[in-house]
């Protein structure tokens, strides 16, 4: 890797600092002598995360079938289900609490409801 050029902003900022040229950064000039490579990322998959892995070729009796489903997408299904009906069960029972509530209070205090 070649080192930086002497009209680099960022080598004219070290110099100001008392940096030499040649020397590591740090107390002791233990540093890094030349510049970290940098380069263009596009994809998004993340700082420090290595290269997508190619996709290896499908043989023919492996191909995707539409008509195929997952195996854990019913049970995923069927827990969303579950949670569905259970916050549904418990709803009911608190709009029947509500209503025996009010039951209570129109029958002893007609007066109040």
């Amino acid at each position: 890797m070649a080192s930086i050029g002497s009209s680099n902003v960022g080598f004219q900022l070290l110099k100001k600092s008392g940096w030499k040229e040649g020397t590591g950064l740090g107390a002791q000039e233990q540093g890094r002598l030349e510049p970290i490579e940098t380069r263009v990322k596009n994809n998004k998959r993340g700082l420090g995360s290595k290269e997508p892995k190619l996709k290896s070729k499908v043989d023919d009796g492996d191909e995707k079938d539409p008509k195929k489903v997952k195996p854990e997408a019913p049970k995923k299904k069927a827990k969303l289900a579950a949670k569905r009906i259970r916050k549904m069960q418990e709803e009911e029972k608190r709009l029947q609490e509500r209503e025996f509530e009010m039951a209570f209070f129109r029958e002893f205090w007609p007066d109040n409801v």
